[in-house]
């Protein structure tokens, strides 16, 4: 059976997985005027064991699956590969004895025909699936790198247009530049939660685990979900701040010292080998996001614990000034080089001390990126001083009242009084 050459690489990828697989054959079925009604599958091919046993049981015509209640492939889908010759891969769920199997489907053009190959599906889909994603992101970025040097070319062609035209290509290459960074980071830093899903599901398919051994693998997965989360919460505030014009805020009135003392509770919970001092002077009330200034200091004081020395307290200040709210975190330990100084603020960066080499946390380098994007939208200020005499201070700086730099949008927002 000869494939379509759009359709080998797909088929490749899924064989390398290693997994045993069915290969339905489909023939059209057609009205007298030729217009394609149906798909319907004789005998699977090769049906290795009883672990694909469910893909004997589907319905020979493909509209059929619907009604028996098999979800994730419609007619429409397999049609559009006839058409097309662009595979897909879908998660095929068919009824089971009262459970649901879980199938990987590849389709792909085969001459005329329709080919539907199967795989067990794993309890790792999700990975999967971005697997798939990073994928996809990577073509994306082939397409975008020859749209630039399709752009660069057509741009020294037409050198004549001056600095306009100067400008646009620099600007191509910035995207390019940035969307190549955003990949890179994103692959590497989410390989490691996935492969910690992926082996503690493993182990878990054991049958022969204790008690323990199971709440292990459940608290793994538990955690390493929670770190894919957090990435993905920083990936749409990136995007908010980049295409939306900002990070969105729900305004209202929020005491910023019950903010403050929530969020040490929590670090401290999380730390409880280190000490973490919090000092209140003055007004604390004014009008903001008591959930985004949370995301805030809850970063800037975890980056404290993180990359201050580990036996000197973390200290946070919260004090009004004239008609401003300041807030101060402090820790002591080795400052930030100052060639870093001018882009701690940028997206993609993580610096540390000396003694932080070589333990990367599980983050993108969007923590103090998303602080600024925040403080600014509330139109406050934020800095940083660091030295080996005083130790590292970041200042944020807020208006006592949002609202003068900020659309309110207060449904739905949290009251911290």
């Amino acid at each position: 059976m000869r494939l379509s050459s759009r359709g080998d690489s797909a088929s490749e990828r899924m064989m390398q997985v290693g997994r045993p697989g069915a290969c339905l054959r489909f023939e059209s079925m057609r009205s007298a005027e030729g217009e394609l009604l149906d798909l319907r599958w004789a005998a699977p091919g090769a049906l290795p064991d009883a672990a694909v046993g469910p893909a004997s049981q589907l319905p020979a015509c493909l509209s059929q699956w619907e009604g028996e209640g098999v979800r994730g492939l419609r007619v429409e889908d397999c049609v559009r590969v006839l058409a097309t010759g662009e595979p897909l891969s879908r998660v095929l769920r068919v009824p089971q004895g009262g459970t649901e199997a879980r199938l990987r489907a590849v389709g792909l053009r085969a001459e005329d025909t329709f080919v539907l190959w199967l795989w067990p599906e794993p309890e790792e889909d999700d990975a999967w699936a971005l697997r798939e994603a990073l994928v996809g992101e990577r073509e994306a970025r082939r397409r975008a790198e020859g749209a630039l040097a399709h752009a660069t070319a057509r741009l020294a062609r037409e050198a004549e247009d001056g600095s306009a035209r100067h400008l646009a290509m620099v600007r191509l290459y910035e995207e390019a530049e940035f969307r190549e960074r955003f990949i890179g980071m994103l692959g590497h830093d989410l390989r490691n939660p996935l492969n910690a899903i992926a082996l503690s599901a493993r182990v878990l398919s054991q049958r022969a685990l204790s008690v323990a051994q199971q709440q292990q693998c459940a608290a793994r997965i538990e955690s390493s979900a929670a770190r894919m989360g957090a990435m993905i919460s920083d990936i749409l505030d990136l995007t908010r701040a980049r295409l939306a014009g900002g990070i969105p805020l729900h305004l209202a009135t929020v005491n910023l010292a019950t903010v403050c003392r929530l969020v040490v509770e929590e670090l401290a919970t999380a730390h409880p080998d280190r000490r973490i001092d919090f000092a209140v002077e003055g007004l604390c009330v004014g009008f903001w996001d008591a959930d985004r200034l949370a995301q805030v200091l809850s970063n800037l004081v975890g980056n404290a614990l993180e990359h201050g020395a580990p036996t000197a307290p973390v200290t946070l200040r919260c004090r009004d000034v004239d008609s401003y709210q300041v807030l101060e975190v402090h820790n002591p330990g080795e400052p930030i080089a100052s060639q870093h100084l001018e882009t701690l603020f940028d997206p993609f960066r993580r610096v540390g001390s000396e003694r932080d080499k070589g333990h990367r946390r599980g983050g993108l380098g969007l923590g103090l990126f998303i602080v600024k994007q925040i403080v600014q939208a509330h139109g406050g200020d934020v800095g940083v001083c660091s030295s080996e005499a005083e130790g590292t201070t970041f200042t944020v700086k807020l208006p006592r009242d949002a609202r003068e730099s900020q659309v309110s949008s207060p449904q739905g927002a949290r009251r911290f009084v």
